[in-house]
This record gives C-alpha cells, sequence and structure tokens, in this order.
C-alpha cells in the first residue's frame, strides 16, 4: 500500500563524505512505499559516492558536473517528480518521526501549501548545542524584519512556485531565504510543526568561506530588490518594500560582524536612509541595533578586543553573542534564539 501523500526528499552533495551516509540513513529509515529520496552528487572529489553506494540505501543516486547547490537542488527536485518536496542538506539528519508527521500534516489539511518543524543545532559530531524553538510562520515578519523563519526539516508544495526553479544560483548563499521569499509571496500557507524533527549541524567545512562576506552581504540586498521588481508581486506585499529593504540593508551591515571587509558603515547608513524608524513589534534577534553596527564597523578592531575581554564574560555576552547577533539579549527574550 502506497502511503499517501507521496513525498519526495531531494539531498544535493559535494565533497560530503564525512556525513553524507548519516544523512543519507536517516531518510531512508523513514520512507514510505511510494516515495523518492534522489542525492544529486555535484561533482564530488572525495569517496562520497563510493560511500552512498556501499552503504545500499533506498536512494535514487545522481551524479553530475559541479554545478553548484542551486543545479544540484533543481536537477533533484525535477527528477523525484513529486508535488511535496524536502531538500535535507547532506551534512544535517533528520530525526525519527519527521516524513510521518510531515505526511499527517499535509493529509490533516490539504489546503497546506509547506511546513517546518523546530530543530537541533548539532555540533561536527553530532552533539546538541541548541534546541532551536521557530516562531509561527508570517510572510510580514519573514519579508519585512529579515528573518527566515523555515529551517531544516520544510517540506512544501513545488506547485505553489508556478514553474520557478526551487533554487536561484544569483542567491546561492542565502538560497532558503530567497526561496521562501518567491514561495511565500505567492500566498503560500505554512505551518510549524511544533516538535524537534531536524538537524543543523556547525562545523568548519559548512561555515561561510573565507573572503564570501561581501558577496553575502550584497546577496541579502538584491534578493530583495529582486523580489520587490516582480511584475507579479501583489500589493499587500510590495507595500512592505521599504521596511524589507531597509532591514536588508541592516543585515547587511551585520555580515560584518563575522567578516571585516564588508562595507557595514555604508550598509548601515543606508538601512536608515531607506526606513528611519521601524514599526513594532520586531523580533529580539532582528531589531536594528545601533550597537551592533558600531561594533560591525569597526571591525577587525572590535573582534580582536571582544575575543581577549569575552572568557570573563557572561555567554551572552561574549564574541559568539555578537557573531551570533544575540548579544546582550536575555535568553528567554529570544526562545531559544527564535
Amino acid at each position: 500500500m502506497i502511503a499517501k501523500p507521496r513525498l519526495a526528499i531531494v539531498t544535493p552533495v559535494f565533497n560530503g563524505s564525512d556525513y553524507i551516509v548519516e544523512t543519507a540513513r536517516s531518510v531512508a529509515e523513514q520512507l514510505r512505499p511510494g516515495d523518492r529520496y534522489v542525492v544529486v552528487d555535484d561533482g564530488s572529489t572525495d569517496n562520497t559516492r563510493v560511500r552512498l553506494l556501499a552503504a545500499h540505501l533506498p536512494i535514487d543516486l545522481v551524479t553530475q558536473a559541479n554545478a553548484g547547490e542551486a543545479e544540484a537542488v533543481n536537477t533533484g527536485v525535477s527528477r523525484a517528480d513529486c508535488d511535496i518536496v524536502g531538500i535535507v542538506n547532506a551534512d544535517d539528519p533528520i530525526l525519527p518521526g519527521l516524513l510521518d508527521a510531515v505526511r499527517a500534516a499535509f493529509r490533516d489539511d490539504p489546503s497546506l501549501d509547506a511546513v517546518y518543524p523546530d530543530w537541533l543545532k548539532i555540533d561536527a559530531q553530532g552533539r546538541q548545542i541548541a534546541r532551536v524553538a521557530t516562531r509561527e510562520y508570517d510572510y510580514a515578519v519573514l519579508l519585512g524584519q529579515h528573518f527566515c523563519i523555515p529551517g531544516p526539516g520544510a517540506f512544501f508544495r513545488v506547485a505553489v512556485l508556478g514553474g520557478e526553479p526551487v533554487r536561484d544560483a544569483r542567491a546561492s548563499l542565502i538560497s532558503d531565504y530567497d526561496f521562501w521569499l518567491r514561495f511565500g509571496a505567492r500566498g503560500a500557507k505554512a505551518r510549524r510543526l511544533p516538535c524537534v524533527l531536524a538537524t543543523w549541524r556547525l562545523h568548519r567545512e559548512g561555515t561561510t568561506r573565507r573572503g564570501q562576506g561581501p558577496k553575502l552581504a550584497l546577496q541579502k540586498i538584491e534578493t530583495i530588490k529582486r523580489l520587490l521588481a516582480r511584475p507579479d508581486l501583489p500589493n499587500s506585499v510590495r507595500m512592505l518594500g521599504p521596511q524589507a529593504l531597509s532591514a536588508a540593508y541592516y543585515h547587511a551591515a551585520l555580515v560584518g560582524l563575522r567578516a571585516p571587509d564588508t562595507p557595514s558603515l555604508r550598509y548601515a547608513l543606508q538601512s536608515y536612509l531607506v526606513k528611519p524608524r521601524w514599526p513594532r513589534p520586531i523580533e529580539p534577534t532582528q531589531r536594528r541595533a545601533t550597537g551592533h553596527l558600531v561594533y560591525a564597523a569597526a571591525q577587525p578592531l572590535s573582534g580582536w578586543l571582544h575575543s581577549l575581554a569575552s572568557p570573563w564574560l557572561p555567554t551572552r555576552f561574549r564574541r559568539q553573542a555578537v557573531i551570533d547577533q544575540v548579544f546582550g539579549i536575555d535568553p528567554s527574550a529570544q526562545k531559544e534564539n527564535r
């Protein structure tokens, strides 16, 4: 008997031999008859393919010349040929029960277009760093506060995109956020699954590469500008434009917290020029904080001095809290950073 609705999972991987089998197994163990699991090896030069084949898992392994994450995801979605799809990163195993919870949500509410769970931040060895409780879906917050609400473990209806690709290579460093902006602008109905069912792994190979800070900052701004330039954008979304662009400039400036070569001061000034005052309420981690902007503009000196002092400071005032954009925020006010 085929479990309904059918689900497809797509995992793009490039030189992911350290984690790919763990992740693929976490998905394969939850598949039901009729589901599809497509792993797209995007031209790996390590033994990713060898390890996957040796694991003898029920996956559809596609190999292509290296073309980037966006192309790998789009290839996988096309190959899966299924309306409800989830993108699972090669180093982020899902937790038991995710696929059944997703299936039940879409079955119980046929009008749903997307679901997403709470998740765990884990380290390179898979140990829990933090539990992240996501907020309830609100497109105005997602766009106007530059806040990508859905995270790992999310599933969505491909048909909502109306033929657009799931990933846009122009937003290579923020492809998830770019996707949810385009997806939500079409009036998609999304719902949070209030349980921990996915993971996101923090490790050296998965962090933004040195020298990509300015590129990341620019993509944050250009992604919003592309969205606002769409001729099919609903007026209700277009009205959020000034706030969305101001927030994009602000969060582009904050890239300077960890990438000193980012022109943070220029982006900060543009944020205030576009919209001097932001409406409330604003999520604690998304608020425009002058202190953060000054810190980013004073890099690398500010980061160096802070790193020296961090061992003697409370956790929420340490250097890592600045990088996570939660400096000085009471943990109880963030609901586990979300």
